[in-house]
């Protein structure tokens, strides 16, 4: 798996999550840590491109900065 980190708006987690999930099988969204707006975007390796797409494309509305934390590691509490 290939991993994305994002800060992000508090308010704007379940919409950003809700909009990226909505393509099948495609990633998955986890909060990092529930006292940072950080969230962790798990791609499945096929779609790493798709998905930094449609990423640019959620950041002309909503405010999404890319951290810049090692791809290969998860830091999802599960």
């Amino acid at each position: 798996m290939h991993y994305l980190f994002y800060k992000i708006n508090k308010t704007d987690i379940a919409r950003i999550k809700f909009l990226l999930e909505g393509y099948d099988n495609m990633c998955e969204i986890s909060t990092v840590d529930h006292t940072v707006p950080k969230i962790q975007v798990t791609v499945a390796p096929d779609f790493v491109d798709d998905v930094l797409l449609i990423i640019e494309d959620l950041k002309k509305e909503y405010f999404m900065q890319e951290i810049d934390d090692d791809p290969k590691v998860s830091q999802g509490n599960y």
